[in-house]
């Protein structure tokens, strides 16, 4: 009997001491455990596991650390996996993603055949009454040979038909759509370029001349806009993207964007860069809820300096080489870019401006460094920065400019840059990301998507290999580190959208989003096998591929 007591008392101690551990630990919804954990904080310190509460992270630290302070009933043993900050995409085109997942996608197309049979496909499967599609480049087609719409003509005399670029900055439109557009060989469309064939009109456009039928367009209904987002948010989040930014939108899709985040429809942080219409920004400035919407970052503007490079619309300071009669164009006279500007300034906004030739960079750096005067906190950015003569690289740091670049176009673009371009002299400053971040301390990546895969993993590799699809090492001298690679699409990224005190790092007090891969790209020799397979959206999950599973309790 007093055996069977001192048993039962020690029981009893076991018992009660294992239920005061129980209580002195936190509750949390979530926890993460036994992981490679890069928080990317200010000392880029490692970790192992992760607490998250109410969709905030409430501790970061090693399993012991962790485990012993808190209990959960939702438990992620992560064995050995990757944990990143949620990757963030500072420079996208997300409704247009959306869009163009609803119509002709020509991607895959690989000569000017193939892309007329894919688009008569499309035709004979949708019935539709204008033909838009996208994604069309020339530079990787396997056989060569002139575009213009002589096949558009004869196959859609009567259906209007709209096949843009990959780059956006230049299309192929029949006559049925120059018609309707009022596009003939005496037209001019200041910042565009319409291309002609002796007395003929190709049907070619560039840039403002492809714009005028862009306007025509038929405009999708709130329904087709709505499904559009819904199914970009889907794709950002399977491919572990957790914020994206929507380069350029206007009022009426930015205010249905606001309206989804409060349904809940949407729930991805976006940061939106409005058109440089200031009678529209007026309005959003003035819509409490709007700017209220912490998951709307609203606080920017998109301008367009000139074109692409593959269009032979960016504004060069000389010549192109592969066309000696081509300089670019630019988009506005400067009085507008000064007037945009002056109001950014006047209304604390962001000043955000796709600039890819030399000329085009140094006309926005020097508009830009005459309104900023030095060091300061507004962090204006140029979008793309692709080529930029070394000798202006110094506005970047004097004036704290941010490069918002897209380490994917180096390696798509390089076989092309390098017919634009040849043994220029503007080519030492074209795709320079190395030269960018010594300058300034800092880079902010995207992809550009639709116009680039949407794929972060793939942005990383492009800037740390620099590998084109042929196997080239395009300017290696140009290659980011893995570590300052990881930044640029996490911390930085956060940085150049002011979204950096809630996002880009994993530390306590900030949004748990995180992106867990299946094997860790930091140390990965190439793009390989890496796959997304958990994306956390304020401590939900919203995508896996049920290779990690929870548990209630941990063994």
């Amino acid at each position: 009997m007093k055996q069977a007591s001192i048993f039962t008392f020690i029981c009893f101690l076991l018992l009660f001491s294992s239920s005061c551990s129980q209580k002195d630990k936190q509750l949390v919804d979530t926890i993460y455990y036994n992981g490679k954990v890069y928080t990317c904080d200010s000392n880029f310190n490692m970790a192992t596991a992760i607490a998250i509460k109410e969709g905030k992270i409430v501790s970061v630290g090693t399993d012991e650390d962790v485990l012993n302070s808190f209990t959960s009933q939702h438990n992620y043993d992560l064995k050995g996996k990757a944990v990143y900050p949620g990757f963030i995409d500072a420079h996208s085109h997300f409704y247009g993603y959306g869009n163009d997942l609803q119509e002709l996608d020509l991607k895959s197309s690989t000569s000017f055949e193939d892309m007329i049979n894919m688009t008569v496909a499309f035709a004979e499967g949708s019935q539709p009454n204008f033909i838009i599609g996208r994604g069309w480049n020339e530079e990787n087609w396997v056989v060569k040979g002139t575009i213009n719409k002589t096949r558009l003509d004869i196959l859609f005399p009567n259906i209007p038909v709209f096949l843009q670029r990959i780059d956006g900055h230049a299309a192929l439109c029949n006559q049925a759509a120059l018609d309707l557009a009022n596009i003939d060989m005496h037209t001019f469309i200041e910042g565009g370029r319409i291309e002609k064939m002796g007395p003929f009109l190709t049907g070619l456009l560039v840039d403002k001349a492809a714009q005028r039928v862009m306007d025509i367009l038929p405009k999708p209904s709130r329904s087709q806009k709505t499904k559009s987002l819904v199914d970009a948010q889907n794709a950002c989040f399977k491919a572990g993207l957790t914020a994206v930014t929507d380069a350029g939108l206007d009022n009426e899709t930015i205010l249905l964007m606001d309206s989804m985040l409060r349904t809940k429809d949407l729930t991805i942080q976006l940061y939106v860069m409005a058109d440089p219409d200031t009678n529209q920004i007026n309005i959003l400035l003035n819509n409490k809820g709007v700017m209220a919407n912490e998951k709307l970052g609203f606080h920017s503007v998109k301008l367009y300096a000139d074109g692409s490079l593959g269009s032979r619309g960016a504004l060069l300071k000389i010549p192109y080489c592969d066309d000696s009669s081509q300089i670019g164009l630019i988009q506005h006279p400067v009085d507008f870019y000064q007037s945009v500007i002056d109001y950014c300034y006047k209304n604390n906004l962001q000043v955000n401006t796709h600039c890819i030739g030399d000329s085009a960079n140094y006309i926005l750096l020097k508009l830009y460094a005459d309104k900023l005067k030095g060091t300061n906190d507004l962090r204006w950015r140029i979008e793309h920065a692709q080529v930029v003569d070394m000798a202006d690289f110094h506005y970047f740091s004097e004036n704290n400019i941010i490069p918002s670049i897209q380490p994917t176009h180096a390696t798509s673009d390089a076989s092309m840059a390098q017919k634009r371009l040849c043994d220029h002299s503007n080519m030492t400053g074209a795709y320079a990301y190395q030269s960018l971040l010594k300058e300034t301390g800092i880079v902010a990546f995207g992809t550009d998507f639709p116009v680039e895969s949407i794929d972060p993993i793939a942005t990383f590799f492009s800037a740390v290999k620099r590998r084109t699809k042929t196997g080239e090492v395009f300017k290696p001298e140009e290659a980011i580190s893995p570590k300052d690679a990881l930044l640029g699409m996490t911390k930085w990224a956060a940085y150049s959208c002011r979204l950096d005190e809630r996002i880009g790092s994993l530390e306590v007090g900030k949004d748990a989003n995180l992106t867990i891969l299946s094997e860790d790209m930091m140390t990965a020799y190439e793009r390989g096998l890496i796959a997304n397979i958990m994306t956390v959206l304020d401590g939900k999950v919203v995508y896996t591929n049920g290779d990690i599973r929870t548990t209630s309790k941990i063994d």
